[in-house]
């Protein structure tokens, strides 16, 4: 018997005992794999969970930073300022959840962001939110976010609050135009769960409305108010905020703030601006310049420059300066203090 005889054999030996051990009694067929499918719906990095008709995205980033700071601090004994520097490394990560189904109400989405932060040493969740159609309950923030396009925000307080609560938001006006109103809770002892009401208390609450345009060829602009019901004292207050992101021209772009917020003690009026210039498709830099101005405290300014380099589209190398005026310091035991600080800061990012 030669070798191509023995082999030929041997092959058809294989099939027959393959082709009887499937039809052995109580074995059961293989299960068939679900694979996972695209889901184009809703932009790119969407996909359907198994099974379902849902459609989830898991994106996030990973930073780590090393930062010189001029480090401002109080002697208590003397009430003075005390001034060194300071080189910290600082880590921090974050990972968003969205979860999107078409229904008969429209679109029903679930969304969070889990924090961790190296400064606190915890894992944190920020926004977390449901949306049917028009409607959002949950925890979101109030209104447009940073300014800046750097590390640093030029922050205007009460416009950048995150709290439980609910509004309605209608974006399909036509030509990019948007209106919706709201309400957050305002008990910042607990941010998760705030009382709104209890017997023998009213209210703390930020009632909140928006409008504006987007998705032009020119940029946006957003329009938000609020107005804030404190139950403790004659201390209500309202405030409006207008922001643009403009496109000016072939890879410059500018963001622009006003805004106006009147406490009962006190009101001031800000203004913020940044341009950023991608001078390459790795290479961007910006910069920014805000302040705030008070009727019957000190005025403050804030301002940054920096660079991004991009490796790859997602491995991004950040250089930035920070400069702000008037800070303020306390230790906690002597009257605060205010004295100009800076800041440098090398970051590397991972997005995702």
């Amino acid at each position: 018997m030669n070798m191509k005889t023995l082999l030929g054999t041997a092959a058809g030996l294989m099939v027959a005992t393959g082709a009887y051990a499937a039809d052995l009694p109580g074995e059961a067929a293989p299960v068939a794999v679900d694979y996972v499918k695209v889901c184009d719906a809703y932009g790119a990095g969407f996909f359907y969970i198994p099974g379902t008709e849902t459609c989830l995205d898991i994106s996030g980033r990973v930073r780590a930073r090393v930062v010189y700071t001029n480090n401002t601090d109080i002697d208590s004994a003397s009430n003075s300022l005390v001034v060194g520097d300071k080189v910290n490394f600082k880590a921090d990560a974050q990972v968003k959840f969205d979860a999107r189904t078409a229904s008969d109400l429209g679109t029903v989405r679930s969304f969070f962001v889990l924090q961790l932060d190296s400064a606190a040493g915890t894992i944190t969740a920020d926004d977390a939110f449901i949306q049917v159609g028009y409607l959002t309950v949950g925890k979101f923030g109030n209104a447009y976010g940073d300014v800046f396009y750097g590390d640093t925000g030029a922050i205007y307080g009460e416009f950048d609050k995150s709290g439980v609560g609910a509004q309605i938001m209608v974006d399909n006006l036509g030509g990019g135009f948007y209106v919706g109103a709201g309400f957050q809770g305002l008990d910042n002892s607990s941010k998760w769960q705030p009382t709104i009401w209890t017997t023998g208390r009213s209210a703390d609450i930020m009632y909140t409305g928006r409008v504006g345009i987007t998705g032009q060829s020119w940029g946006a602009v957003d329009l938000s108010a609020i107005y804030e019901a404190h139950d403790l004292g004659n201390n209500d207050m309202w405030g409006l905020k207008a922001t643009a992101d403009l496109k000016l021209v072939d890879k410059l772009s500018a963001r622009l703030v006003g805004t106006y917020v009147d406490y009962d003690a006190d009101n001031y009026f800000g203004a913020a601006g940044a341009l950023k210039y991608q001078a390459t498709d790795a290479l961007a830099v910006y910069a920014g310049i805000g302040s705030k101005f008070w009727d019957k405290a000190e005025d403050q300014v804030i301002a940054q420059v920096g660079a991004d380099y991009a490796f790859t589209p997602d491995l991004i190398l950040t250089a930035e300066v920070n400069y702000t005026s008037d800070n303020v310091f306390t230790d906690g035991t002597a009257p605060s203090v205010t004295d100009d600080t800076w800041a440098a800061m090398l970051k590397l990012t991972r997005n995702w």
